[in-house]
């Protein structure tokens, strides 16, 4: 009877980080570049039960069967999935097309980004909304103002004159990649020597990768799912309970 009650109180603990997730995913549905979280969870290991100490038995143990603990969550991982592209006309906006992401110049060393909404400083180089500098195979990309121009491959012209080229990264497996906040990712591996096949598009911006009406229906699912383990842990709290005031009252 405890042990159902482990098992559907962790069932409960998995659809809140699920609804937290969810929950999330939707939040930044509509910011550039962002890429949906999905939770992983298994169960627990069966745990083998044993009678012990049975004088009946020889060796004194015998094997009752597996009993399973209930679920945890196993793993989060990105779906790294291209989102939408939307037309801003902005020429410091700027979309990436393939497996490949923008590098940044960050007070923690170079991280990497799928976000493209980038501004002019005053020092006239491309910056994200916190100040990162957006990072060119020479450096911090200077552009001097809005007039200039990148080409399919990433090279930037300014004034028709050719200065440098947009660095991008791209990795053996982006499930090594952390997200770090603001839209950032850091990397447990270093990025290939030489990136996959992109291509980038000035005045535009990759859409986040989220689909509400799916995210809305898991969110039904797993609202459901936790208050089928709340009615199943007041159902065995019942059952103890009139087992230890009812059944074993002494008459």
């Amino acid at each position: 009877m405890v042990r159902g009650l482990y098992t559907a109180g962790t069932g409960m603990m998995l659809q809140r980080r699920r609804m937290e997730n969810i929950t999330n995913n939707i939040a930044n549905a509509d910011t550039t570049g962002y890429k949906k979280d999905n939770l992983v969870s298994h169960s627990f290991d069966a745990v083998m039960i044993e009678r012990i100490k049975d004088t009946h038995v020889v060796g004194y143990t015998r094997n009752v069967g597996p009993l399973n603990m209930g679920t945890q969550i196993d793993q989060l991982y990105v779906n790294f999935e291209q989102g939408g592209m939307e037309e801003t006309g902005r020429s410091t906006d700027l979309a990436i097309i393939g497996d490949a992401f923008f590098v940044m110049q960050t007070q923690g060393g170079e991280r990497y980004t799928r976000n493209g909404a980038f501004y002019v400083d005053e020092g006239g180089y491309l910056v994200d909304g916190e100040g990162n500098y957006l990072l060119g195979e020479n450096g911090p990309l200077y552009v001097a103002g809005l007039n200039f121009s990148v080409d399919a491959a990433g090279g930037v012209w300014v004034n028709e004159t050719f200065t440098d080229r947009i660095r991008v990264a791209s990795f053996a497996d982006n499930g090594q990649l952390r997200k770090e906040g603001s839209n950032l990712y850091t990397s447990l591996a270093a990025p290939l020597g030489e990136a996959e096949p992109y291509g980038i598009r000035q005045g535009f911006l990759e859409n986040s990768n989220v689909d509400i009406a799916r995210e809305m229906v898991d969110m039904l699912t797993v609202f459901r799912t936790y208050e089928t383990n709340q009615r199943m842990m007041q159902m065995i709290d019942e059952t103890v309970g009139k087992a230890v005031n009812e059944i074993g009252r002494l008459r």
